[in-house]
């Protein structure tokens, strides 16, 4: 399914793109249709996360993701958009909080199976102490950056708000975005000479 955008009215009662998804993801059944339960949901970096089942199947429960847009000041109006898709799709979005995973029933769906791997190994990634000023870190794999130059091991210098600046082995300040996204492990300072 593609994008669908709506103005703030379309939204109704709902003040944010959390609340407008919890909303329609959480319905009664008709004559027409079995209704929808939401487990839980969260909202990740402009991504929403949610746990559902059909009222005909309570038991099964499974993950849809919504990609979002919210821009309350469009010069058009429409200032709210979705792309919904289930975890059987193969999204690239991986997230979703444990506390959601959690309620997943077991499934045999190779993209879902493959989408839930990567998002316990984002968790693992993400849920590590940061590194500290003064450690000094490897990355999994080197950085090659604009100048040409590659580095694989840096010191981290200080932490400006969720922003990390380190200094790679030739002292050059630069930022790692994305680093606790990322493989990386902590080094002896005497191992970080020796590499270098």
């Amino acid at each position: 399914m593609g994008w669908l955008f709506m103005t703030l009215a379309g939204m109704g009662k709902h003040p944010t793109p959390k609340a407008y998804l919890d909303n329609q993801l959480n319905y009664e059944p008709t004559t027409d249709r079995p209704g929808l339960i939401l487990h839980a949901s969260a909202m990740i970096e402009r991504v929403y996360y949610g746990a559902i089942s059909s009222t005909e199947r309570p038991d099964t429960i499974s993950a849809v993701i919504c990609l979002t847009k919210w821009n309350p000041r469009a010069a058009d109006n429409m200032v709210f958009g979705y792309k919904d898709m289930d975890e059987n799709s193969g999204p690239y979005n991986y997230g979703c909080p444990a506390r959601i995973l959690d309620l997943l029933t077991p499934t045999n769906h190779p993209h879902a199976t493959e989408w839930r791997s990567k998002c316990r190994a984002a968790i693992t990634l993400t849920s590590r102490p940061k590194p500290a000023p003064g450690d000094r870190i490897r990355l999994g794999e080197p950085v090659t950056f604009s100048d040409g130059i590659t580095e694989q091991i840096f010191h981290i210098a200080t932490q400006r708000g969720k922003q990390i600046i380190c200094r790679s082995c030739d002292n050059i300040r630069v930022t790692l975005p994305g680093l606790m996204k990322t493989s990386w492990q902590l080094i002896k300072p005497a191992l970080a000479t020796s590499q270098h």
